[in-house]
């Protein structure tokens, strides 16, 4: 990627790889077995895009209330040594955006959300989307970066015409079981939300997911097979 000039070396690789990772402890591999249920401590993306964009992208949406997206004159996203280097407010497909810090900021503050639509075929070119876009600055924080990784924060500043500033921050996206954890109406919510005419799927995915702790036998299926 580096010698196609699509990436550069940050360090950020040597952090996650190196430093975040530090040592094993294989007695944590069977610790409150039976008893702790690690499957709980995940976090359900609500935002269709890269995780390290979801703090940011919380911010937008918390400050966004009563706000005139047309009155924006710029916006400061900082953030943490990984998730600096989405900072890119150029993209040239879907997958490009969902990698873009400054497009899940700017779909959030003009649609009040950053799901799959946001990056459908029709919204990428639209050009309030890619002007506001171009107005997000993404920066490192060392203050952010020291809380790693036990958190992984965002703070969105957001400058309006008459020179005012409105700050919000987030420790950790939405859905994060350490900071606002999802719940099974939350997660059917959010489904019905991005996958509308899935009704009877998700009622029956979700039953599924309530009977799984009891079931003697489970075979693992395709897509199509859950279907039929």
């Amino acid at each position: 990627m580096a010698a196609a000039g699509v990436a550069r070396n940050t360090g950020t690789a040597a952090l996650s790889l190196g430093t975040l990772l530090g040592e094993l402890d294989t007695a944590e591999l069977t610790g409150g077995l039976g008893e702790r249920w690690d499957v709980t401590r995940g976090y359900f993306k609500r935002h269709a895009s890269c995780s390290f964009t979801h703090p940011a992208a919380d911010a937008a949406l918390d400050l966004r209330a009563g706000l005139d997206p047309s009155r924006i004159t710029s916006v400061l996203v900082e953030t943490h040594a990984l998730g600096a280097g989405l900072a890119s407010a150029e993209w040239d497909n879907r997958l490009s955006a969902m990698f873009s810090t400054p497009f899940a900021v700017a779909a959030a503050l003009l649609d009040g959300r950053s799901g799959p639509g946001a990056s459908g075929p029709g919204r990428l070119g639209d050009p309030d989307l890619r002007g506001l876009a171009r107005r997000v600055r993404v920066a490192a924080a060392d203050d952010l970066t020291a809380r790693l990784p036990d958190e992984r924060p965002a703070r969105v500043t957001v400058v309006l015409d008459d020179g005012s500033a409105i700050v919000r921050e987030a420790p950790n996206p939405v859905g994060d079981a350490d900071h606002h954890p999802l719940d099974e109406r939350d997660v059917v919510r959010l489904l019905h939300r991005w996958l509308p005419g899935g009704s009877a799927l998700i009622g029956r995915a979700a039953g599924f997911a309530r009977d799984l702790p009891t079931l003697r036998r489970v075979e693992l299926r395709g897509l199509a097979d859950l279907e039929n």
